[in-house]
């Protein structure tokens, strides 16, 4: 009995990694266009782009769209894989074992089991988001430098010999920040709108315990707002960390020191209205693989 329980265990997890991967991939080939925007945004000064619709013009007319938009996708459509997995399977096994062994009221587990989650996922995470912040901008700084990388492998070669393989990991402390507080308002915005359409269901539909398509949908979109919406001062500073060298103290003082308050939220626009889409996404195609 107790071999069969862990086998189910083992199964269960098996399969929340390889939907997670699956959706996680399709929501990033969604979000990435706009992701190479904000992070533009983020590390570049005011008087580059002043607005959203500039940055937009300006990758468009010089760039195009491939080079880019799209450039630097391959690390991101590995990581997002790989988090979206982590998150998952993390959040599952998570629950379960809160579920088993305590008596934590469900909201409960839903926000400890999102911290947990977030929080492994951040080590997954971090070198992926620094390899694609580095190719996002690295068009726009190879006008001033002598040498750019704009192909992952390269990228990657070249941080680990003038850092270390632990240079990998620039700004973990800024995306374990974001991904920790991330994790719980995402699973439970998605967890708490899911189950607030669900209580609308007549008592007497047979399927009253099932979610619609548009419910998922919502459900998801809410919890890429809520994320994102909630966590953006720290993903910008971990994105100065990364494209800049500098530590989370630095990367907060230069900030300020540059763009005041408003410099913390450069990007939110475009952020917010990619995050409907693609984290709609992740979570449909999450949950429609679970239930197959």
């Amino acid at each position: 009995m107790e071999d069969s329980k862990k086998k189910g265990l083992i199964e269960s997890a098996v399969l929340d990694i390889v939907n997670g991967s699956i959706a996680g991939a399709c929501g990033k080939l969604i979000e990435f266009p706009f992701d190479t925007v904000k992070v533009r945004l983020q590390t570049q000064a005011s008087n580059v782009f002043p607005t959203t619709w500039s940055c937009i013009k300006y990758t468009y007319q010089h760039e195009g769209i491939a080079r880019g938009f799209f450039q630097g996708i391959a690390s991101p459509l590995v990581g997002a894989s790989l988090e979206n997995a982590t998150l998952f399977v993390s959040y599952n096994q998570c629950s379960k074992l809160l579920e088993k062994y305590t008596n934590v009221s469900s909201l409960g587990e839903i926000l400890i089991s999102g911290g947990v989650a977030g929080s492994c996922a951040s080590l997954v995470l971090t070198p992926v988001e620094l390899v694609k912040c580095k190719l996002q901008v690295a068009n726009l700084n190879s006008i001033a430098t002598e040498v750019r990388h704009t192909k992952v492998l390269p990228t990657i070669k070249a941080i680990i010999a003038e850092r270390g393989l632990a240079g990998l990991w620039q700004g973990q402390s800024g995306t374990f920040i974001r991904e920790s507080f991330g994790g719980v308002a995402w699973f439970a915005t998605y967890e708490l709108v899911k189950k607030a359409l669900k209580d609308r269901h007549p008592l007497e539909n047979p399927r009253r315990d099932e979610s619609k398509i548009w419910e998922l949908l919502v459900s998801g979109g809410s919890a890429g707002l809520a994320f994102n919406a909630s966590i953006f001062p720290a993903d910008t500073v971990k994105s100065v960390m990364q494209t800049e060298h500098i530590s989370l103290t630095n990367a907060v003082k230069k900030i300020s020191n540059k763009f005041g308050i408003k410099g913390f939220y450069r990007g939110l626009g475009i952020t917010l209205f990619r995050a409907v889409p693609a984290n709609a996404a992740v979570f449909y195609i999450f949950e429609t693989l679970s239930a197959l």
